[in-house]
């Protein structure tokens, strides 16, 4: 699952310097989300110059829309079950589709769900889940699967068909590597904020709140720093009232 975002374009990285893999990059489009548009353009920027570097075999992106997805493959179990995890963790519709898509093709797919305490993912697969090893991992150790630690978990249910590979990576750690391996030039041209402001992050949004709090404030533009300072100014006063 790739988004042309920090975590997922990381990973595809590391996934094509292994020789002999073929990879399907899967992107789910939603014509409603502002920042679609960045995202497809920063995935046309960044496959060239991958392909570029890959020992393994990268495939065009397979683009699906979210409508098709939940009118061609509805699961009431899945959707039940997203549904609850999003009002008990805020669990992002993204997973949903995920979920419809992967069980309505048979496919098993990689998500990358990255080592942060904002991950409201993280969240609920600690909360309802027991990480299992891949039997197969291209990388070695650290690729998992989820299990329920009862009988059944809704998390089970939503994440049950991916395959994690960045559980215990922090972006930190992920820009550690990216200079190591020369990487920086394409990581830099990954797109992350959901709602741009003349083409540029808002820094108030979830992605951007993440960037500024996991050592990554050096991606944000003045505009979108200062934005989060009056967010933050707005925060503290509410909670002094």
């Amino acid at each position: 699952m790739w988004t042309g975002g920090w975590d997922s374009t990381f990973r595809l990285l590391q996934l094509s310097q292994i020789e002999g893999l073929t990879i399907r990059p899967i992107y789910i489009r939603d014509h409603g989300r502002p920042s679609m548009a960045h995202e497809l353009s920063a995935m046309c920027a960044i496959l060239p110059q991958v392909r570029g570097i890959a020992r393994a075999r990268v495939m065009d992106v397979d683009l699906y829309d979210r409508g098709t997805i939940a009118h061609n493959y509805p699961n009431d179990a899945i959707s039940e079950a997203y549904g609850r995890l999003a009002d008990e963790f805020g669990l992002g519709y993204q997973y949903e589709m995920f979920a419809l898509l992967c069980e309505g093709l048979g496919i098993r797919a990689e998500c990358a769900v990255e080592n942060s305490p904002r991950s409201k993912a993280k969240r609920a697969i600690e909360a309802q889940c027991q990480l299992v090893p891949c039997d197969t991992d291209p990388c070695g150790n650290g690729r998992f699967r989820v299990i329920p630690k009862g009988e059944s978990s809704d998390a089970a249910t939503v994440f049950g068909r991916l395959d994690f590979g960045m559980l215990d990576v922090s972006k930190v750690e992920t820009k550690r590597v990216a200079q190591k391996m020369g990487w920086m030039p394409i990581m830099r041209k990954t797109w992350f904020c959901h709602e741009p402001v003349n083409g540029k992050p808002c820094g108030v949004c979830n992605p951007c709140k993440d960037a500024m709090n996991e050592g990554m404030r050096w991606r944000m533009p003045l505009s979108a720093r200062l934005r989060y300072r009056m967010w933050l100014a707005r925060q503290d006063s509410e909670l002094a009232q």
